[in-house]
């Protein structure tokens, strides 16, 4: 039996369980022991009672051990998966680790600032704004005391602006924006999660008509004019169908394109489809063959030429006139609009959208900060120039770096009581090397010294969920527990179980088990007109020889008018429908094209045997049930059980208090 780990997790309570109790407060009395460990009352209120159903509901003493008999079980399997080792496997302990490090997740994060984040998003998700910038690009990889020229570059850029010049000379002469040589810095108009995290805020936060003071970007420093704010145009799912113009294209050529599209249009509107237009006329690749359908777009994430052409139409289903861009001429159709739902409908996907967003990067942060506070971790970046630096080479940007011994091995800095040593910071550099691009190595040592920081404080962190979250460490243990009842389950029950010889035995010695219940025995003749049919009604009635072979030899001489089929079906059979009643075991049909059938019944058989391959699933699941009760017995037998019966007479009152 093949089982997916990740499904078995997932529903291994609701497995094991048809019904729930009502939760209960919890205990730490200690319900039973298992080989001599004992299990609380909160553990088994857990994993148990927590699904609750309804307040007040009563629960019997007699479904209360069957709780409790099949939590014993499952006790007594996690422990057998302990004695064999399982626990200790490197592979287990490495898929455990991943599971935690998932679970973990929800822990390690700052909710207040997450919170802010996910409301400041949908706040600018309702407004859109148009904007240019100037970008003056530092280097990938540059110590803060080095930025000051290029922050001061930034401000003479500003300065120029703000003295009248216009900004899109200004932008012409000082951008490193590739795209200046053609848009003089304009950027269009754009929304949340369409530009860097500390330029959108930058851009929200800057007036009408007013100029940004440079703000920093993993791209460099940036100043920003905004032109106007909106509210959102929203999505639009539109399509379109394109008549290419190459760049270099002669005069007469673009006019057979403006024709071409004219024509297209004229068609359009005299009510031919618009996707097969697109299919069999547009010449964009890409798109045609999807009816000229385009993702969902925003503003800013197409060319303003087509954008404004787009979210110019108003109801669904409406054309546009042919327009010209830099690609050709255009007709779109708008297919559907969107707009920002209420913040309850968006907060899920805005939290998603973070999650994938640099500004996720400033929660992190804000965590990070007050994690540092509590465990009072004060960063010295001059120790990692003064000890990492010297003990680096050009090998770490190829990621074959060898990890030296240090002469010396001082303290960095300590979480708590914990001491975190030159060597704990040289073998992080040396698991975490890859291969980046060369840089200053005063400025690499910075980078990864801040990282081996926060990543030592947030492994602290996660090594302390336990004991802060009660519930994160009732998670965790129910993953263990889950994935050891798996392993142990799979090698004790499930690859026996698999065994086609072992499952064959198993039949054999118990075939009286596998029986058929009563069965119908039927041939059903199919005629080409009701006249022949009645003569082969009244053969079959009256001649001892009418088997189907006869009655083809005798009507299928000259063509073939009859066929026939034979089943064997249970009694509820659409096709033998009150049976019981025909005459002489036999009906005719005849259909609306003049076709008959004869129905007619052969046999009535009950608790013939059954063949395995009849039977397969059946027998291999009663084999695997087989297996796991001789397991259960051998597990009761190995390990003493003891139930505290004061204990779980309290529990019992408690429920139904």
């Amino acid at each position: 039996m093949k089982v997916a780990k990740s499904i078995f997790l997932l529903v291994l309570w609701v497995a094991v369980l048809s019904f729930s109790l009502p939760a209960q407060p919890q205990s730490t009395d200690i319900l039973l022991r298992i080989n001599g460990n004992p299990v609380t009352i909160e553990e088994f209120n857990s994993l148990y009672l927590k699904n609750s159903t309804a307040a007040g509901t009563t629960i019997s003493k007699s479904t209360l051990d069957e709780y409790l008999n099949l939590f014993i079980n499952f006790k007594l399997k996690v422990q057998a998966a302990r004695d064999a080792g399982i626990d200790t496997l490197k592979s287990f302990q490495n898929e455990y680790q991943g599971y935690i490090d998932q679970l973990a997740q929800s822990y390690l994060i700052d909710q207040e600032s997450m919170n802010k984040l996910i409301s400041e998003a949908y706040q600018r998700m309702t407004m859109e704004i148009s904007a240019s910038h100037i970008l003056i690009s530092t280097p990938e990889s540059i110590l803060p005391a080095d930025t000051l020229k290029y922050y001061q570059k930034a401000m003479e850029a500003r300065n120029r602006v703000l003295s009248g010049e216009a900004f899109g000379k200004v932008a012409l002469s000082m951008s490193n924006d590739p795209s200046v040589s053609r848009n003089n810095g304009y950027l269009g108009w754009f929304s949340a999660f369409q530009m860097v995290y500390p330029f959108e805020s930058a851009a929200y936060q800057t007036p009408v008509d007013s100029v940004s003071l440079p703000v920093r970007t993993r791209f460099g420093y940036h100043i920003i004019k905004v032109h106007g704010k909106r509210p959102t145009k929203g999505q639009l799912k539109v399509a379109h169908i394109m008549i290419r113009v190459q760049p270099n294209a002669l005069p007469q050529e673009m006019e057979e394109a403006r024709k071409k599209i004219v024509a297209l249009h004229t068609r359009l509107m005299n009510g031919e489809d618009f996707a097969s237009l697109a299919k069999a006329e547009s010449q964009d690749n890409g798109t045609a063959p999807n009816g000229g359908e385009l993702p969902w777009i925003r503003s800013g994430q197409i060319i303003p030429e087509f954008e404004q052409a787009a979210f110019s139409l108003e109801r669904i289903g409406e054309i546009s006139q042919p327009f010209q861009t830099a690609f050709g001429w255009h007709i779109v159709k708008l297919i559907d609009r969107k707009l920002p739902g209420t913040f309850d409908e968006m907060q899920a996907e805005i939290k998603t959208l973070i999650g994938r967003d640099n500004r996720s990067q400033y929660a992190l942060e804000a965590y990070l900060k007050k994690l540092k506070v509590q465990y009072g971790v004060h960063e010295n970046s001059a120790d990692a120039q003064k000890y990492l630096t010297p003990l680096l080479d050009s090998s770490i940007y190829q990621g074959n770096w060898k990890q030296p011994v240090p002469k010396n091995n001082p303290v960095l800095f300590k979480i708590k009581d914990n001491e975190y040593k030159l060597t704990d910071l040289l073998r992080f550099v040396s698991n975490n090397q890859q291969k980046v691009r060369q840089q200053a190595l005063p400025a690499f040592s910075h980078s990864i010294y801040l990282n081996w920081i926060n990543q030592s404080v947030i492994d602290y962190e996660k090594s302390q969920l336990p004991q802060k979250y009660p519930e994160f460490r009732q998670l965790a243990n129910e993953y263990l527990e889950g994935m050891l009842l798996f392993e142990i389950s799979n090698r004790e029950v499930w690859s026996k179980a698999m065994d086609s010889t072992a499952i064959r035995n198993y039949f054999e010695e118990h075939r009286e088990n596998y029986l058929w219940g009563p069965r119908v025995h039927f041939t059903v003749y199919s005629v080409s007109n009701e006249k022949v049919a009645q003569k082969i009604l009244k053969d079959i009635q009256s001649t001892k020889n009418n088997t189907p072979e006869n009655l083809l030899n005798k009507y299928n001489k000259k063509e073939a008018v009859l066929t026939y089929h034979q089943f064997i079906s249970d009694t509820e059979d659409n096709r033998i429908s009150g049976f019981n009643s025909w005459k002489n075991g036999l009906k005719l049909e005849k259909n609306e094209k003049g076709e008959v059938t004869i129905t007619q019944i052969n046999l009535l058989t009950n608790n013939e045997p059954k063949d395995i391959t009849d039977c397969l699933a059946e027998v291999s699941s009663d084999y695997q049930n087989h297996l796991e009760q001789l397991w259960l017995s051998e597990l009761k037998n190995r390990y003493a059980v003891e139930v505290n019966q004061e204990v779980y007479q309290k529990l019992l009152e408690q429920i139904n208090h």
